[in-house]
């Protein structure tokens, strides 16, 4: 499916989020090798935490502001102004992060925070605009309540880092906290963002609603806010309860869409295959999740006793599978050139380093020999595949 054509107003806008986006990558991916492959030893914790942040913040989140205005444009008002200062304060808030000053990260953080609402609110807007929730495309409804649980898991970690910020954050308080901002983030924020844009490019009705949409879509609100309350309120069967709603929700997606993706046209260039491949990785981060879950039961809520191994899989089955990839079909389609060998080469790279990744992290753990001989093939690809669009997204009116 070729959408960028379809964009007119907007574009612009879209791909400035995008160009931001993936400028901020280029420090996710390099710390990322460097952190699997250990070629400078063993980074520190604040360095890890930029690594995390520039990839959730800086890439993701930049990437699915460029998704909202896509998905809620149409007006001839340029956002490239909003658009630009929400990359400046993501830029302060990474950087704060890999200063390891927690005053200003509890700054910058109120600052990104700000900036998250400030769309948020855009969002809002438009959907009552387009209908509501009663009249909105799944793919529209799918991105609101995305961005309405980002909301919520940007103030608990907002609120984390005030806290360390004023000295009054506990080990016991950091570990509730900091887990309930992560789940939150990947169980709601994340996996709604990701299905928003695969209904978008793998529907054939384009977002129509139905019945099955319907559900899958609030199961999956659902299961993000109960694994967010019952972490912080300490209420373990809301905790339980979230893998079940996910898998419920994700057996429909898989009924639904699962056969327009396994169609897709996997040998061509065009942007459908990128969201076609992240459904698998979608299912492969539910188990996962559900795992995790499932641990964090065992240990009575204690992040900290997860191996760190199936924690690292589920992140990048997440951040690299799932969301890296609607992320590149988007750009893809927007760049509308074929660029022949070298496609097939970020694509086939990217994801099956991936792949062989998260298998190594799972089964054999993390900082292992098989995460060192996987992890560049991910990375490489994905950084060739971030030159790749951010060369060609130069010639557009960004």
């Amino acid at each position: 499916m070729q959408i960028g054509a379809t964009l007119t107003r907007n574009r612009g806008d879209v791909i400035s989020a995008f160009q931001y986006g993936l400028i901020v990558s280029i420090l996710t991916a390099l710390i990322g090798l460097a952190n699997a492959t250990r070629i400078f030893g063993e980074l520190d914790r604040n360095t890890i935490l930029t690594h995390l942040h520039s990839g959730t913040l800086g890439w993701i989140t930049m990437g699915v502001i460029g998704v909202a205005i896509w998905i809620f444009g149409g007006s001839s008002a340029s956002l490239r102004t909003p658009v630009r200062l929400s990359a400046l304060v993501t830029a302060l808030y990474v950087l704060a992060f890999w200063s390891g000053n927690f005053y200003a990260r509890a700054a910058t953080g109120v600052a990104e925070l700000v900036a998250i609402l400030g769309w948020w609110l855009w969002i809002w807007r438009r959907a009552m605009a387009a209908g509501g929730f009663g009249g909105m495309a799944l793919h529209q409804l799918a991105l609101t309540l995305s961005f309405t649980t980002l909301v919520i898991g940007s103030i608990l970690g907002v609120a984390a880092q005030i806290l360390y910020a004023t000295g009054a954050m506990t080990p016991e308080l950091g570990a509730k906290v900091i887990g309930d901002h992560a789940s939150a983030q990947v169980a709601g924020y994340l996996v709604l963002a990701a299905v928003a844009l695969g209904e978008r490019f793998l529907s054939k009705s384009g977002g129509a609603r139905s019945t099955a949409g319907l559900i899958q879509i609030y199961l999956l609100f659902l299961a993000g806010l109960s694994i967010a309350a019952g972490e912080g309120l300490g209420i373990s069967p809301l905790t339980m309860i979230s893998p079940l709603l996910q898998t419920v929700a994700i057996v429909i997606y898989l009924v639904r869409l699962g056969g327009a993706a396994v169609g897709t046209s996997w040998g061509s260039p065009a942007g459908a295959r990128y969201p076609a491949i992240s459904v698998p990785f979608l299912l492969m981060s539910i188990v996962l999740f559900g795992y995790v879950v499932s641990l964090l039961g065992q240990y009575q809520g204690d992040f900290t006793k997860i191996p760190p191994g199936v924690i690292h899989a589920l992140d990048h089955a997440m951040f690299i599978g799932v969301m890296t990839n609607v992320l590149f079909g988007l750009i893809r389609s927007l760049d509308g050139k074929d660029g022949g060998l070298v496609d097939h080469v970020v694509f086939a790279g990217m994801n099956i380093g991936a792949l062989g990744f998260i298998t190594a992290l799972v089964f054999v753990g993390a900082h292992t020999e098989a995460v060192r001989a996987t992890a560049p093939i991910m990375g490489v690809s994905a950084l060739l595949g971030i030159g790749i669009f951010l060369s060609r997204l130069r010639a557009e009116p960004a």
